[in-house]
């Protein structure tokens, strides 16, 4: 019964490793690239490590650091990574009616790993009736652990790069927040708060408010986008 019931943990965490291969392999160089813009930013080995421990979140690790290269106030970081994030939040009220048999900490453990690509794959799996805790941590884990394994490599080789922008890697943050911002630009809501949010920061940035624009922007442009999707849930 005990060989019979390993079998089936490590076949529940191998589902989930398998799962999560394609986007370990996609996040990696984009870890590899925080890393050495960190590194090229003059952030310590251990500034670093723990924004990929405990932040855990690309888009909100690339924006802190180059605001910090900038000089930027630590209210004026903290509040617009909190807003990039708050998306989490979100996700996290979606899955939630899925994971009600789940133990308490094993929800904390599932959520503290989440993020926009594993939170599509397990809400795949959820819909589909699966909603087994270890496949889905495991799944989480393999992506985490990715993330900070390459973050790391990145750091390490900053040091061996004397210009990243002959790599392009300082185009990486530009690059992916120019993604992001295309795929949230798929409604009328999603326009309308990427257009608000660009007036509002670079009004700022005109009005040489630079440490505070991209908070103001990303909270501005969120109020928008919310409006708008309220007003088109409304007139459905």
């Amino acid at each position: 019964m005990q060989s019979k019931s390993s079998e089936q943990f490590a076949s529940s965490v191998w589902k989930g490793v398998v799962q999560a291969s394609p986007i370990m392999m996609g996040i990696a160089p984009i870890g590899i690239a925080f890393g050495v813009l960190a590194q090229q930013a003059g952030l310590g080995l251990w500034p670093t490590l723990g924004l990929s421990i405990f932040v855990f979140a690309g888009a909100s690790q690339f924006m802190a650091v180059s605001m910090m290269q900038n000089g930027l106030e630590p209210g004026a970081i903290i509040g617009a990574t909190f807003i990039v994030n708050f998306r989490h939040v979100l996700m996290a009220a979606s899955v939630a009616p899925c994971l009600k048999s789940w133990k308490t900490w094993q929800r904390v453990l599932f959520g503290g790993m989440m993020t926009d690509e594993t939170f599509l794959l397990n809400s795949l799996n959820f819909a589909q009736g699966s909603v087994n805790v270890v496949s889905a941590v495991s799944l989480n884990f393999s992506f985490y652990i990715t993330w900070i394994i390459s973050g790391m490599a990145g750091y390490n080789l900053g040091a061996l790069i004397v210009n990243p922008e002959v790599w392009g890697l300082d185009f990486a943050l530009p690059a992916m927040f120019v993604g992001l911002l295309i795929s949230a630009c798929k409604n009328k809501a999603g326009i309308a708060a990427a257009i608000a949010g660009g007036i509002i920061s670079m009004g700022l940035h005109l009005f040489s408010v630079e440490n505070w624009a991209a908070f103001f922007g990303a909270f501005g442009g969120a109020t928008v986008g919310v409006m708008f999707y309220m007003k088109e849930d409304a007139d459905s």
